[in-house]
């Protein structure tokens, strides 16, 4: 240190010496500041669990500086091992009597958040509330123009400004990888001794005494386990078999290393996704040692949730892992991080899930250790007895077999050496135990075969829900509004551990707006942002909000039902969202889609397999949502697709609200006409049939009409696919204003009717815009009248009106389809009469070529309506409770989802393009016929 540095410090004061206690998060930069106030590389960067202490001579004065283990900067203490804790309060014995300041490291290079402050104060809490009064917070910066340690706290938020203010604004900024002077920081630290009136920090009662004994127990207790595996070892070699081949299953929890696990012990050197789960279960292959080793990899489970709390899926997944290795998996790893707390809810849900295979898997299982590099000089012993009863309890179960992993150093053979040791003496045990005595475990045939082929028919269903979910979609895509939203109000709706708050940061594209530090939502808060050229706004709801009609009255405001899709969804669940939409009644249900969030836990798993394998509960919430669902990946912010599509199907959903206003919702118009027949009635339920077998969708509105015969239908319509017709309106030839309302069995009579060629229609077809009109022919009534107006719509797609009498099904479509064939035909012939041209002197004429394409509509349109005929009927039955109203209306409701294709006249074009290809395959066999007739002729000569 500089002559001028020196000077600087005489104001240190008359204590010979200063001690210092370096606090923070892993990686924060504690053993750069040790070495920066040291002057020297005294600090190794590196993982430990223990205490280190350095001494060192600064400005002729001794400086005792002490490193503690970091904690993982957002693990709250109940999430530290106790190892780390333990050491963190002990660090006080290192500089007895006691430090003068602690020096709390944050690195600024990240974001703060408000769950990093927590785990700063509940970590240094530990030490007791009178250590504030002893802290100076040192903040790590790696941008050399930002020094000034005011602007780091001023752009670091409220999280870092409370920090500051808990330590009385004592506070300091170091550039990384910059050796400067510390002269002002050491000013600094001696004012802050001053102002303690040079005490030091002291702890409280016997806190230190009974942490010493703690220590020195867990010592011996981890000395007699050592001793007991080893010799449980020694047993096991002595009745070793010659094992050429292993099957190893890998169970754990979700982030314990299950992967990184097969990759060290097949020594590959594939690198994974960063943040990826295993979702479905993965196989890997390899000799190892001389022996060929497979290796299953399997879905995990949340280290807090019990079995009944892990979806169904990932459950299933974990017991059909055994089939990837045939006839059966010699043992399991059961796979545990050291580097965090082991809590008794862990060990219970570590203890279900292993129960899935059965009472006798604990004599294959070892408990496998990863993030090995953590424990430093500290024993696996060591660890496993500071921990406690929960982790010994899980150890002793499994027989005292244990091994430590370290995943970062793969081209370590010893350890995988090890590892593959006592596999091979766990199955000597095993041929003694009480499972079976075979060398491997294996599960009932029956059970497995049950799993399979559940699996297989959700795979089927979800295919199914994901069609019906892009048809509906694509109706959407046919039928816009003419003025689409400007704004967005979502309401984000659910219980807790769903992931509302962050579902909302994720369509904000933002990390604060909604406090997710906590587990659950207290109280509602409204946020909004511009995405898409559009401002959307987000209402945060706690669980227990009430959702009432007048919160969603407006347009543009929709429901998001969020699910948290890495957990089962439970009956208790669906309660809870019907009683909180319960004061919205039932029309609310028409403005919901269900928001899945954790999007990054299904992996490679779809959502519609989630959805199929949880069951009749979530299935029932996305149904009564109108199959509207979606997925987040709350992890991937950045990622603006996942909200556009989001934002996409809210606008659907809104869409088809105000469609369903402004057609009168389910209803449909009528005239006041007498009740129908029974042969009317015959006719609704062939008409009815058919139109579902055929795709046929009906809405809109039927009017009252000038005559008892002559009935109106408006807006029998289907959604073209490939540019076909639409068939907008048919019509009687008078209407009147005057409208009353009709149930949907009297409008199918009215259409019956109709179709039967009783009655009297004048009928509209809206054509798409490319349509050719220059050659529009009218239909020709029996005898040869016609009548027909063309006019464009505002959307310049021309409409043809056509006024002629009913004599059968094909009437209503054939004239339009008949010039829509040959424009087909002909697109690319220029002209029928070119295309008569080309296929010579026996084509016929114009007038023929059209009577022989009306006569093969005619044919299909009598074979096709022939197969429409009247079911058995059946006696009526009451229904009974509104859960029957309800089913019916739910039943009705898909299938005015299903009557969307008009499969017919597709089936017609395709036959049209077989009779074309027919055709010309003739002509040529004609052509062919005549020159092999004139080469006879020739040679007869």
């Amino acid at each position: 240190m500089a002559t001028g540095e020196l000077s600087a410090l005489d104001s240190w004061g008359p204590a010979s010496q200063l001690k210092i206690i370096l606090l923070g998060g892993r990686n924060s930069g504690k053993s750069h500041v040790g070495n920066l106030l040291l002057g020297k590389e005294e600090f190794v960067t590196r993982e430990r669990t223990l205490c280190s202490r350095r001494l060192g001579v600064v400005a002729g004065r001794w400086l005792t500086v002490v490193d503690t283990p970091g904690w993982w900067c957002d693990f709250s203490a109940n999430d530290t091992s106790e190892l780390v804790k333990r050491e963190i309060v002990s660090s006080v014995s290192l500089c007895s009597p006691g430090p003068h300041v602690f020096l709390i490291t944050i690195k600024v290079s990240s974001a703060f958040s408000e769950i990093r402050r927590r785990a700063v104060e509940e970590h240094v809490a530990l030490l007791g509330e009178r250590v504030w009064s002893y802290c100076m917070v040192v903040l790590i910066s790696t941008d050399k123009h930002t020094t000034e340690a005011a602007q780091l706290v001023g752009s670091g938020g409220k999280a870092l400004q409370w920090l500051i203010e808990k330590c009385k604004q004592r506070c300091h900024s170091i550039i990384r990888n910059d050796d400067g002077e510390v002269t002002e920081l050491l000013q600094k630290i001696q004012k802050l001794v001053t102002e303690n009136g040079n005490a030091v920090f002291e702890s409280q009662g016997d806190i230190l005494q009974k942490t010493a004994e703690e220590k020195r127990r867990v010592e011996e207790r981890a000395r007699q386990r050592f001793m007991r595996m080893r010799e449980h070892r020694s047993l096991m070699r002595e009745r070793l078999r010659p094992v050429t081949d292993i099957r190893i299953v890998l169970l754990g929890a979700k982030g314990s290393g299950k992967t990184s696990v097969l990759k060290t012990i097949l020594s590959s050197r594939e690198s994974s996704t960063p943040h990826s789960r295993t979702a479905q279960c993965l196989v890997g292959h390899g000799a190892v040692f001389g022996r060929q080793v497979t290796v299953v990899d399997t879905p995990g489970w949340w280290m807090n949730y019990f079995k009944d709390e892990t979806t169904a899926f990932d459950r299933r997944e974990m017991v059909l892992g055994l089939s990837l290795c045939p006839p059966g998996p010699h043992v399991f790893l059961l796979v545990i991080r050291v580097d965090k707390a082991f809590t008794d809810t862990y060990r219970r849900a570590a203890q279900e899930h292993l129960q899935l295979f059965g009472e006798h898997v604990w004599s294959r299982v070892i408990v496998l250790f990863t993030f090995g590099d953590w424990l430093g000089e500290t024993t696996t012993e060591q660890h496993i007895e500071s921990e406690g009863e929960p982790l010994q309890w899980m150890v002793e179960i499994c027989g005292n077999r244990y091994h430590v992993l370290n995943n970062k150093t793969k081209g370590d053979g010893f350890q995988v050496r090890e590892l593959i040791g006592k596999i091979e003496e766990t199955l000597a045990a095993g041929c003694n135990s009480g499972d079976g005595g075979g060398l491997y475990y294996e599960m009932e045939r029956q059970v497995m075969q049950q799993l399979v082929e559940e699996r297989r028919g959700e795979r089927e269903r979800a295919e199914e829900r994901r069609r019906r979910k892009k048809e509906r979609q694509r109706q959407m895509a046919r039928t816009p509004l003419e003025k689409p939203l400007p704004d967005l109000r979502i309401v984000l709706v659910g219980g807790g551990k769903t992931g509302k708050s962050s579902c909302g940061n994720t369509i904000l594209s933002t990390d604060e707006i909604f406090t997710t530090a906590t587990q659950t939502t207290t109280s509602c808060s409204e946020q909004g942002a511009r995405i898409s050229g559009r401002t959307v706004t987000v209402l945060d709801t706690p669980g227990c909000f009430s959702v009432t009609s007048d919160l969603i009255v407006t347009p543009s405001c929709a429901l998001l039902l969020v699910v948290n899709a890495s957990s089962s969804f439970k009956a208790s669940q669906m309660v809870a969202i019907e009683e909180q939409l319960k004061a919205g009644k039932r029309q609310i249900w028409g403005k919901a889609v269900v928001l899945f969030s954790h999007g990054d836990c299904l992996g490679d798993t779809s959502i519609e397999q989630h959805i199929e394998s949880e069951g009749k509960t979530l299935q029932r919430l996305v149904e009564k949502c109108g199959n509207r669902y979606h997925v987040l990946d709350n992890k991937k912010r950045g990622d603006c697709s996942q909200v556009n599509e989001l934002l996409g199907l809210i606008e659907e959903t809104l869409d088809e609200g105000r469609l369903a206003a402004l057609h009168g919702g389910d209803r449909v118009w009528k005239s006041v006409s007498s009740a129908p027949d029974q042969q009317q009635m015959g006719a609704v339920a062939r008409c009815n049939k058919g139109l579902t077998s055929r795709g046929l969708q009906l809405s809109s509105a039927v009017t009252e009409p000038a005559h008892p015969t002559t009935q109106t239908v408006t807006s029998l319509q289907h959604l073209p696919d490939n540019g076909l017709p639409q068939i907008v309106e048919a019509a009687g030839q008078t209407t009147r204003p005057t409208t009353t309302i009709l149930e949907r069995g009297s409008l199918l009579s009215c259409l019956a009717s109709m179709l039967s060629g009783k009655e009297q229609l004048r009928w509209t077809v809206t054509l798409p815009a490319w349509f050719p009109t220059e050659d529009l022919q009218p239909p020709r009534r029996p005898n040869g009248e016609s009548k027909m107006q063309l006019f464009f719509s505002p959307r310049q797609c021309p409409t043809m009106f056509v006024e002629e009498h009913v004599n059968g099904v094909s009437s209503l479509c054939h004239p339009v389809l008949r010039e829509r064939t040959l424009q087909r035909l002909t697109r690319s012939s220029g002209g029928l009469q070119a295309l008569l041209d080309q296929w010579g002197e026996h084509s016929g004429s114009v007038e023929e070529l059209e009577a022989f394409i009306d006569s093969y509509f005619e044919m299909v349109w009598e074979q096709t309506m022939a197969s429409f005929q009247p079911d058995q009927p059946e006696p009526p039955t009451e229904l009974q409770g509104a859960g029957k109203v309800e089913e019916e209306e739910e039943v009705l409701t898909s299938i005015d989802r299903r009557l969307s294709k008009l499969e017919l006249l597709e089936e017609i074009k395709s036959d049209l393009s077989e009779l074309r290809k027919s055709l010309e395959q003739s002509w040529k066999a004609i052509e062919e016929l005549k020159e092999k007739s004139k080469q006879d002729q020739n040679t007869t000569w």
